[in-house]
């Protein structure tokens, strides 16, 4: 009888063995599912694709005909010496490009600019790392291993290499590749990985600085021309960490886009401001503005900046979370409510916010263009 019992016990475990793995591999296969699920949408964004993106204001006139030819960036950089794309072509490949000269100090100082007014209005500066894991890109809305990624990978094993790889060693080399990362927005999101955050701390007000890569898949046509869309470039980021209000999150929204405003009219370029419809958001967004130079040389609007409310699509998936005092529901029994206490500590997940201050290239390429001169110089604000 005994012996029949330890022969049950050993086949259970064994089937327990099975079906926790079985269990894991569904949880995994349904993980991969759920986190392509976008977030919602605001009830007021437009609906359908880019040419449905409602116009909230525009600053400033056009620049259309001073009375001369205008040029654009590209000709400009290259009477000013500005931009040296030959080399980097040679260097690295095409939409790479080298600054030099004034454009070189006219990067360090708008980097400057951004931040140093980020900073007056309560953002914590931060240097970001440029690669992440792939988990921490996944988590913020991208797809780093979807076919037509746009994403930079990082690995140590040289393409083609004849060097021998255990599975063991394939299998650690999978799961320590690193990505480039597109934005700042994804190394800050990733600063509170697995957090918990008092109340009292929100909102947490960061700005970035990094380098943002994108491998621009897929792109051609005038788009790809000069500066205006490259495979690396400086930026300043913005990024809030704030309650799980959406009353809350859609006024900082609103501040995070006045800010932007603020610093493009300070530079005294003429912009417009829209309102993104859903075809439009990505998988994190619930809103999103974009903002659009005029740029002469393009003689059309091209995006410099935008900021978007991902309420908590990011933290759900990074597991950022606030502990929040929450009233106690009354209870039946009076005695028992008499002397317990009115609140209840719980968490939550926060909500995240992103906006652009800087993207440096596009807002070259607009001041070069707004601000030439009939003799081909350009004067700056």
């Amino acid at each position: 009888k005994r012996q029949e019992l330890v022969e049950r016990g050993r086949v259970l475990k064994e089937e327990i063995h099975a079906q926790e793995a079985e269990l894991s591999t569904l949880e995994t296969q349904l993980y991969d599912q759920a986190v392509m699920i976008p977030n919602t949408t605001h009830p007021e964004s437009p609906i359908g694709p880019e040419s449905e993106a409602q116009l909230v204001r525009i600053h400033g006139v056009p620049r259309l005909n001073p009375g001369y030819p205008l040029l654009d960036h590209v000709a400009l950089s290259k009477h000013l010496d500005l931009v040296d794309f030959e080399s980097a072509t040679a260097v690295t490949g095409s939409r790479w490009y080298y600054l030099k000269n004034e454009a070189a100090l006219l990067e360090l100082a708008l980097i400057q600019f951004a931040t140093q007014r980020a900073v007056k209005a309560g953002f914590m500066p931060v240097i970001t790392p440029d690669v992440v894991r792939p988990e921490v890109v996944q988590a913020c809305g991208f797809q780093p291993r979807d076919e037509a990624s746009q994403t930079y990978w990082v690995s140590t094993v040289a393409p083609g290499s004849t060097k021998a790889v255990s599975a063991e060693g394939a299998h650690h080399h999978q799961h320590s590749a690193l990505c480039l990362v597109a934005t700042a927005e994804i190394a800050l999101a990733g600063m509170n990985l697995n957090r918990v955050i008092e109340e009292s701390q929100l909102p947490i007000k960061m700005a970035g600085f990094g380098r943002a890569f994108r491998a621009e898949a897929g792109s051609r046509g005038a788009e790809v021309k000069g500066l205006y869309r490259v495979h690396q470039f400086s930026k300043v980021e913005l990024f809030v960490v704030s309650k799980a209000d959406p009353g809350e999150s859609d006024r900082i929204l609103e501040d995070i886009r006045s800010f932007q405003e603020d610093i493009f009219e300070e530079l005294g370029l003429c912009y417009r401001v829209l309102d993104m419809p859903t075809e439009e958001l990505g998988a994190s967004a619930y809103k999103k503005y974009d903002i659009e130079a005029w740029m002469p040389g393009r003689n059309g609007w091209g995006e410099i900046s935008s900021t978007s409310n991902c309420t908590d699509y990011q933290a759900r998936r990074l597991n950022i979370r606030y502990r929040t005092n929450k009233l106690r529901q009354p209870h039946q029994d009076s005695a028992a409510s008499a002397t317990a206490s009115n609140s209840v500590v719980s968490t939550e997940f926060v909500h995240t916010l992103n906006g652009t201050a800087m993207a440096i290239p596009r807002i070259i390429v607009a001041l070069l263009e707004t601000y030439q001169q009939r003799d081909g110089s350009v004067r700056l604000p």
